[in-house]
């Protein structure tokens, strides 16, 4: 079962961040934060190995952006740890979540993951994203990716053709941004309030424009 302090944690960070959360979902995220720092001893995961810094960094953030998430179904690219998707596929059980990382360890874990938790809405896959053909998606998301422009020139295949791209990042790319809207359509940006995280982030959604063919 979670420890009080986590407990709290998690259910006030959710809490502020406007999800409703019952408190098998705490466990399961309790769960993964634990494997996380089981993982990492030998696999790499993250450079954050305190619990409680995985719960705000991580998870927290990962779930902030729950609240802007269109329904469909969704890629998370490179996602290593499950990040954001793995948070994401616990407080969003409607939705199919495709977790795509090039490191076998790395889906390894999120095959472990998936097992420990339950999870029947995550699908780990191992490959490189260009070489990912199979299917279409309604939302592109990533959170550890490189640039906005890599993104959408790797991932384009994939967006279905009313789809859009959800990037998280930390201060706002200006320049990454300027780089596309020639090509792209980018809305407003977000700037999202993680609870406990005093950082900037940012959620940047980008739309096909008419007819575009992609970048350069």
């Amino acid at each position: 079962m979670p420890s009080p302090d986590s407990h709290r944690l998690l259910a006030e960070g959710a809490a502020a961040l406007g999800i409703a959360i019952n408190p098998q979902q705490i466990e399961q995220l309790h769960d993964f934060s634990q494997l996380i720092v089981k993982w990492n001893k030998t696999h790499n995961l993250t450079a954050i190995t305190e619990i409680n810094e995985i719960l705000i960094k991580h998870i927290l953030d990962s779930l902030s952006l729950s609240a802007h998430l269109p329904n469909g179904s969704i890629l998370d690219v490179g996602s290593g740890a499950g990040l954001p998707g793995v948070p994401l596929s616990v407080v969003n059980t409607n939705k199919p979540f495709t977790l795509v990382d090039s490191s076998a360890k790395r889906v390894a874990f999120l095959k472990e993951v998936r097992r420990k938790l339950a999870l029947t809405n995550i699908t780990p896959v191992h490959c490189r994203i260009e070489d990912l053909t199979e299917q279409k998606f309604d939302i592109i998301t990533c959170r550890a990716f490189s640039s906005i422009t890599d993104l959408v020139q790797k991932t384009e295949h994939l967006l279905a053709e009313q789809g859009c791209w959800l990037a998280m990042k930390g201060v706002y790319p200006e320049t990454e941004i300027d780089e596309i809207r020639a090509y792209y359509t980018v809305k407003t940006p977000v700037r999202l309030q993680v609870p406990g995280l005093d950082a900037e982030r940012h959620l940047i959604q980008i739309n096909r424009k008419q007819l575009a063919k992609g970048v350069g």
